[in-house]
């Protein structure tokens, strides 16, 4: 990650340089374009373009960390393993892991209602709240 953040430092410093470069041409050119104006502008769009792309390639980083962290951190939380100072801080109720199952019970149902109503063959269910759902392992077979 530091390689990456160094990257985006280095492509943001050659992007103002080609910036600065610009602004010297277009001042000894008296203000008309000129090849040396062209040429440096040119520059400028490039490093531009090679700026925004590293800064697209850093965020697609850290939202892939971030998209793996938070679920750790649920976990963490449901499992009673998060430090309490953190779980104060991100204001995160505590809930348990039979209450997760049961959500993700519920939410698992219900793309299964919406798969076979796209089919058009039968109308979606009434959603059974998390509270009243009952998780697969603890199904009874009658």
């Amino acid at each position: 990650m530091e390689s990456k953040v160094d990257g985006m430092s280095d492509a943001y410093d050659n992007f103002v340089a080609a910036a600065t470069r610009v602004l010297q041409a277009n001042e000894a050119a008296g203000g008309r374009r000129t090849v040396a104006t062209e040429v440096a502008l040119e520059n400028f769009k490039n490093r531009w373009e090679v700026f925004k792309a590293t800064c697209d390639r850093v965020e697609e980083i850290v939202e892939e960390a971030r998209r793996r962290i938070a679920p750790e951190y649920v976990v963490d939380v449901a499992g009673g393993m998060a430090p309490a100072a953190a779980v104060g801080a991100a204001r995160v109720p505590p809930f348990s892991v039979p209450q997760l199952e049961q959500a993700l019970h519920v939410v698992h149902s219900m793309a299964a209602d919406l798969r076979q109503a796209s089919g058009g063959s039968a109308a979606p269910s009434a959603a059974v709240p998390p509270s009243d759902a009952v998780p697969p392992s603890e199904e009874k077979d009658e």
